[in-house]
């Protein structure tokens, strides 16, 4: 079987299904996409509300609550303890499947009519004390944080997992004590730190392996006490690290500004994977056979995966946790053989369904959990079952629907609250002409207290009395990013910033978190040449002779500029010089 090229049925450009490809959809029995991955992943970010949270009241014990759903929403929305309780019975909204009308059609009545969760967490259940989570399950004492498993004291992060006491960081596993950190794992005691891995005590590092006690570096490997890329004995380290004064505000910021310049003399490597096989993507630990894929570990035969821990022989899924055999999925942790499903934890084929738990053979159900074979929440024997849904895969194969997403019309959420703002960023006219909703942010009217200008410059200046305190964001509403204006510290915040001796933010917590994500490369490859030109890597400015970085060493290819092509998530206007692996490995220390 040969690549075909299609043509994506909504952004009209074109994309290509390899041959393996072909085999995978014949092996999960579903139809090959009609939309191009930018698009299919769109449309699943468009299904998660991580961020953007309201207050209402939950429809079954009338608890004050967070909810991720607006107040405008009128499908009952419980809290996390009566969702998980056996106080509603979700097969009471079953209702007989018509062959006469489309699917979606359908299953949108019973997404809109069974009682969702208010975040989707197990808190009470698998997790204690992380209430106010989004897509996190297995943890204790965390807080806003989103997509994570098995953490302890983790506040303000994304896809976090196996770590303690880590404070505003992105895609970062196996630590603890981290703190503003991207892309790094098994790590200890570091800050701002990417792509940083077995290290500690490092301040300011990108691309460090087993370093310690490093600050403001870059592609260093089994350092100790350097400082911008120079070696120090440990008496003059400790010296200098006193000199520089990493504990207040005003001189962290110098550095984050200095090092910004300093990291970009350096050049990058195309792509970081690990310990990663016949393997494309970035951000790849312990992969084999998995192309396409973004920051994940533990990958095999996958393609198309973006943010997650673990997967085997699975398509399409994101924020997700060892599936198999899964396609087009949000969330199916611990799954095996879904399609079209969100949110559905320890499931066995369960196809097109919507928040679903350990269950087997389910298909357009949603709230149901330890059930088997039902269609639209209404049960069915085995022999019913197996009858009644081959009759809808035909019928949804007919249309050249099964396995596509569910359409963006079934969405609770508006694009501009959705996870999909994050990655595919969209104006108000911009979403409305592609036909998704919008919703005008709810006024903000804090009373702030403490103006940026007021706040402590040093964590020993900070009082108790601050956790009673509303503080003013120092970009007060006027970045263009969903900034919340004004901010509290919790307890648990000011007592890791004591114990890292880290002054307080004066960001609220959206603007740091979109401050992290401009560190973060965009699921998507470019084909690219390396950018060593020989000696020196390639020329940038034609109204220059000068190099960017001049080589320490001789590459394979001599003065001659490197051959070597790749498939890279650096766009081609990024400031980052890229390099090929082999020319990398080359300058690296």
């Amino acid at each position: 079987m040969n690549p075909e090229t299609k043509t994506c049925q909504n952004c009209k450009n074109p994309f290509t299904i390899e041959p393996e490809d072909f085999k995978f959809y014949e092996k999960a029995d579903v139809l090959p996409p009609k939309l191009c991955p930018d698009c299919r992943l769109q449309l699943r970010m468009l299904f998660r509300n991580e961020r953007i949270f309201y207050k209402r009241k939950c429809d079954l014990c009338g608890k004050n609550m967070i909810s991720c759903y607006a107040p405008e929403y009128i499908s009952p929305v419980f809290c996390q303890k009566c969702w998980w309780s056996d106080k509603w019975d979700p097969f009471q909204y079953g209702k007989d499947y018509a062959l006469s009308r489309p699917f979606f059609e359908q299953y949108k009545e019973i997404l809109y009519s069974v009682p969702v969760i208010t975040l989707m967490n197990d808190d009470g259940i698998g997790s204690i004390n992380c209430e106010y989570t989004y897509d996190w399950a297995f943890s204790k004492n965390c807080y806003l944080a989103v997509c994570g498993w098995f953490n302890e004291n983790v506040a303000y992060g994304y896809n976090i997992n196996h770590c303690k006491d880590t404070v505003d960081c992105w895609n970062v596993n196996h630590s603890e004590l981290m703190y503003q950190s991207v892309n790094s794992e098994r790590c200890y005691g570091c800050r701002y730190c990417q792509l940083c891995f077995d290290s500690r005590n490092c301040f300011l590092g990108i691309d460090l392996r087993n370093c310690s006690d490093c600050i403001m570096c870059v592609g260093l490997r089994n350092k100790q006490y350097c400082i911008l890329n120079k070696q120090y004995s440990k008496e003059e380290f400790l010296r200098k690290k006193q000199e520089m004064r990493l504990e207040i505000r005003e001189m962290i910021e110098k550095y984050l500004h200095d090092f910004q310049e300093f990291s970009l003399k350096f050049p990058r490597k195309f792509a970081y994977m690990l310990k990663s096989v016949n393997s494309t993507g970035n951000n790849l630990i312990n992969c084999k056979n998995s192309k396409n894929s973004f920051f994940y570990p533990d990958l095999e035969d996958c393609r198309y995966m973006v943010v997650g821990d673990g997967a085997k022989d699975t398509y399409d899924c994101n924020n997700t946790g060892h599936p198999q055999l899964c396609y087009n999925c949000v969330t199916p942790d611990n799954s095996y053989g879904s399609v079209g499903s969100i949110f559905c934890w320890k499931c066995n084929k369960v196809e097109y369904s919507n928040n679903c738990h350990s269950s087997d053979n389910l298909l357009g159900c949603s709230g149901l959990k330890k059930s088997f074979y039902a269609i639209l929440n209404k049960k069915y024997s085995k022999e019913d079952y197996i009858v009644m849904r081959e009759r809808i895969v035909n019928q949804m194969k007919g249309a050249g629907d099964w396995g596509e997403f569910l359409p963006r019309s079934l969405s609770q959420f508006a694009y501009n609250e959705s996870a999909a703002q994050e990655w595919f960023t969209l104006t108000n006219d911009g979403a409305l002409a592609q036909g998704f909703r919008w919703r005008e942010p709810d006024d903000r009217n804090y009373a702030v207290t403490v103006p940026p200008d007021r706040v402590p410059d040093e964590i020993s200046k900070a009082s108790d009395d601050i956790l009673n305190e509303i503080i003013g964001c120092a970009h007060q509403g006027l970045c263009g990013e969903p900034c919340t204006t004004a901010f509290k510290v919790i307890p648990q915040e000011l007592e890791f910033y004591r114990k890292m001796n880290i002054p307080l933010p004066i960001l609220c917590p959206n603007c740091r978190h979109y401050a992290r994500l401009k560190l973060r490369n965009s699921p998507k490859l470019r084909h690219r040449t390396c950018q060593c030109a020989g000696r020196k890597s390639e020329i940038r400015s034609t109204k220059s002779e000068t190099p960017i970085y001049e080589n320490t060493a001789t590459h394979f290819h001599g003065e001659n500029p490197c051959p070597n092509e790749f498939e890279t998530s650096y766009a081609p206007e990024r400031q980052e010089i890229v390099y090929c692996e082999a020319c990398y490995n080359s300058e690296i220390v």
